[in-house]
This record gives structure tokens, sequence and C-alpha cells, in this order.
């Protein structure tokens, strides 16, 4: 069921991703030949702002759903119902909080935007600022009950209904830009895409699962479920991630301006869209992962770890190749025009940090699972503090490079605190065996590049997304025989094979019970 769940939710995930990919690409395409860059760079600063301000939540939001996955493993309704509560009730306070915090946090503004509020764009500064806020609120006030689709291995039916809502969104949005060059337009037609995919799912919830009620509860359930301990473990973690991944956007605008910033953000979006279609993979798994943790079957969820950390590595590998062979091609031939791309230094630098994240997803899924949440705590500080220190040091003198270079070392350090918990809380063993594999892997990375890079530059197409193309199966080859040459003798991988071999017997099965 474990298997069949999984493939269910990844079918949906990744037929979501594939679409709304061309999508977005195309989206962005025409937002760029309407409006300015600068407008993506304020997008990027506001959306770090916001995230400085939900640290109110705290991560109890993560703490509850750790415990969600034990109650439904036993089947506890009762208890699954004070923890709904609890977290529908986490979420109105956060919301209302950050409404309060994001209007004494607009008075910075001129602070961080000394040229464009100088200028005649205050007003609309401000407008836009105020409607991205309104819509951070409105995820905490109508999002809460879609833990109840992730939890139960579910989450297609969250994919399928963000899906449709997405198209709708995405085709209005080209509307708007292409009749109206509004991008205020473009921002509320985002809001009401929000606003009313978490409505559909809200309302679906209840009918589906119409058991988990509203259900008052007093000081002693809360005491009872002993939240506090997790939650002061938990908020040093959320504080440094939140400080993590939210200040580059701040410094590149600080340092280098409002453009910059949104010309990382078409890099940006690229990568996300790489990771978010490899990683869908391990969010489809979430709920197996956790059922796997609290089943009591310990030795078979270390080998299905083990199993799927290869799959990371194997990702991660073809998508870091991938992005360094035909990036900067992929962005003329996107964006048609030179003057959108970055410097090579910052592309390779951005290729080592996605083979660092892909890499760590499986480490991550399991460390967020059985929960132990001030084992990584120290490294998450380090990690803030150490990209902070890093950017601002490196920025002057490389420019936008070294803030992905801060990014990476950050990251890096977040990887180490992982492994770190996942090692000693359910491995049960040294991780430094996992550091020199982990190191040999990046030396890997450098080796596939190198050759990727050297039959490349063989080919050449005048036809650019043909050159493209090419140059992508090139580096998807050559990845996939580094990957095979130094792994095919590993017990993981002989586990992952097994995996495979019984996908594909239930697919077939499934066919011919068609048939």
């Amino acid at each position: 069921m474990r298997i069949k769940n999984t493939l269910v939710n990844l079918v949906y995930i990744w037929g979501s991703a594939l679409l709304l990919l061309g999508l977005n690409l195309l989206t962005r395409r025409i937002f760029l030949d309407v409006l300015v860059v600068d407008y993506l760079g304020y997008d990027g600063l506001f959306s770090s702002i916001f995230s400085f301000l939900t640290l109110s939540e705290m991560g109890i939001a993560g703490i509850i759903t750790y415990h969600m996955y034990s109650e439904i493993a036993t089947n506890n309704t009762q208890q699954i119902r004070k923890l709904l509560y609890i977290y529908k009730m986490v979420y109105k306070i956060v919301g209302g909080f950050v409404l309060v915090a994001g209007i004494v946090a607009c008075f910075f503004l001129p602070y961080i935007l000394k040229e464009q509020m100088a200028g005649e764009d205050r007003l609309f500064i401000y407008t836009i600022y105020f409607l991205q806020l309104f819509a951070t609120i409105c995820t905490y006030f109508l999002a809460y009950r879609r833990i109840l689709f992730v939890t139960h291995q579910k989450i297609y039916f969250c994919t399928m209904v963000d899906t449709v809502m997405s198209i709708a969104a995405t085709l209005l949005k080209i509307f708007v830009l292409l009749k109206f060059q509004s991008y205020i337009g473009y921002l509320l037609v985002s809001i009401a895409n929000n606003v009313i995919s978490n409505l559909i799912i809200a309302w679906w919830s209840r009918k589906k699962y119409p058991e988990i009620a509203r259900v008052k509860i007093t000081k002693a359930d809360i005491k009872e479920l002993d939240l506090w301990h997790d939650v002061k473990n938990m908020m040093a973690t959320k504080v440094a991630i939140t400080i993590y991944g939210s200040s580059s956007d701040i410094i590149i605008t600080a340092m280098l301006g409002v453009r910059m910033d949104g010309l990382v953000s078409n890099y940006g979006l690229i990568s996300a869209k790489i990771q978010e279609f490899i990683l869908s993979i391990f969010k489809a798994l979430q709920a197996s992962i956790g059922n796997l943790v609290y089943d009591d079957e310990e030795k078979k969820g270390i080998k299905f770890f083990k199993a799927l950390d290869l799959v990371g590595f194997y990702m991660g590998l073809t998508a870091a190749t991938g992005i360094v062979i035909v990036g900067q091609d992929f962005i003329l031939w996107w964006l048609k025009k030179t003057e959108f791309q970055l410097p090579v230094s910052f592309l390779i630098v951005l290729s080592v940090n996605i083979f660092i994240a892909i890499c760590n997803n499986p480490m991550n899924y399991f460390r967020n699972t059985f929960g132990h949440f001030g084992g990584d705590r120290n490294y998450m500080i380090a990690a803030a503090i150490v990209n902070i220190i890093i950017s601002l040091m490196l920025t002057p003198l490389v420019g936008v490079t070294g803030v992905m270079i801060g990014t990476v070392v950050g990251h890096l350090l977040i990887y180490l605190g992982r492994t770190v918990v996942v090692y000693k809380y359910y491995i049960k063993e040294k991780p430094y065996g996992y550091y020199l594999k982990f190191l040999l892997r990046l030396i890997f990375l450098g080796v596939t590049v190198a050759i990727a890079g050297e039959i490349s530059s063989l080919f050449y197409l005048e036809f650019l997304l043909g050159d493209i193309l090419v140059k992508g199966i090139i580096s998807v080859i050559i990845s996939s025989l580094v990957f095979f040459v130094f792994n095919f003798r590993s017990e993981e991988f002989r586990t992952l094979m097994l995996y495979a071999k019984t996908i594909v017997e239930m697919i077939l099965k499934k066919r011919r019970s068609r048939q």
C-alpha cells in the first residue's frame, strides 16, 4: 500500500510540475517583455521580509506534523483532532502577528530601498508590499487543513487542486500582463489563486475526514502533548533556517541593488523548478517514511534510507551537471537577452548548491519524521551566521557570486547537522563514513562536469534550442555513466534495483488486470 500511494502521489506531482514549469517559463518571459526586472527584485525582497515575520510560528507546525505521523499510525482519532485544533490555533495567532509586524516592518523599507523610495515609486512599492503581506496572511488563515492530506498519504489531491488553479491563474496572469501591463493586477491574480485553492482543500478535507471534527482542548491537553520541549529546540533551528534562507535577497538588494536581485530570481526560478521536479519523489515518500519509522520496521527502514540516499546522489549529480553545461544557453534562449545572464562563476556555485540540496533531501525527510529537534540546532545556527558573514565579506569582492558562496557553505553545515541526527537516532552509527562518501561525491561531481563540458564543446548547433538539447542529453549520459561505474557493486544499489523491480511488477500487474 505504501508503494501504491507513493506512485499515485508521484504521478500527480510530476504531471503538475511539468505542466506548471512550461507555464511559469512562459509567464516569466512575458513578464520581462512588458515589465522591468526590478519588480522581480521587489518580490524576492518582500518574500524574505515576510519569512522573518513568520518566525512567530516557532516551528510548531513541523512539530505537530511529526506528532501526527505517530497518531495516524495507531489510528488515534481523538489525539489527531487535538493536534489539528492546536495547528489551526497556532496558524491564526501567527497570521495576526504577521499582519501587525508587517505593518511595522514597512517603515524600514526606505532604509533598504533607498533610491527607489526616494523617487516617484514610493506609493507603488507600498501598494505591492501590502498586497504581498495580505497574500501571506491568507495562507496562515486558510491552509492548515492541508496537513491531513499530507499525513494520510493523499497529497495528490492537494497537488491536483493546486495544479488546476495554478493553470487558470497563470493563463489569467498572461492575459493581465499582455492586456494591461499591470504588476498590481498580476499580484491580485496570485492572491485569488491562493485563497480559492485553500478554500477548496479545506472544504474537501471536511468531507473526506468528517471524524476529524472540531474539538475543544484544555491546558492539560497541551501539557500532555509536551510540545514545549520540542518548541524550545525547534525555535533556534527555525530562526537559523529563516535567516539562512531569507538573508540573501536582503543582502543583494542592499549591496547590489534591486535589479540584481531580480536577475538572480531568474536563475532561482530554474533552480527551484528543477528541485521541485526532482524532490517531488521525496515529497511523495514523506508519509511512507513516517510509517516506516513508526511501524517498528527499523532494518527495512535503514535499507530504504540508504537506497533513497543513492537516488538523491544520482539526481543531484545529473541536475548539477546539467545546470553548468546548459544553464547560460538556456537563459539566453528563454529570455532572449544576454543582459539577463549572470557570471559563469555564479552558475557553477549555484550548481553545487543544487547538488547539496538534492543529496540532502533523503536525510532531511527522515530527520523531520522522528523529531529530536535539538540534535542539529547548533549546526543550523552556525549555518545562518556563516552564511551572512561570508556573503557580506565576499560580495564587495566578487559580487553576487559571493552571496551564493555563503549560501553553499551554510548549506553544507545544515547537511552535516541533518546527518548527525539521522545517524545518531536512527542509523545508530557514527556518521564519519557518510562524510567521506559525500566528499567523494563532490569529487565525482567535479569529474562529471569536466568530462561533460569537454565532450559538449565538440558539438555546436546554430539552432540554440537544439544545442541545449544535445548538451543536456550529453550531461545526463555522462552523469549516469559516472554514477553506475562507482555504485553498481554497492549494497545500496542492489536494494534500489529490488525496489525498482517491485514497482515495475506492480505497474505491469495493474496493466494486465485492466486488459
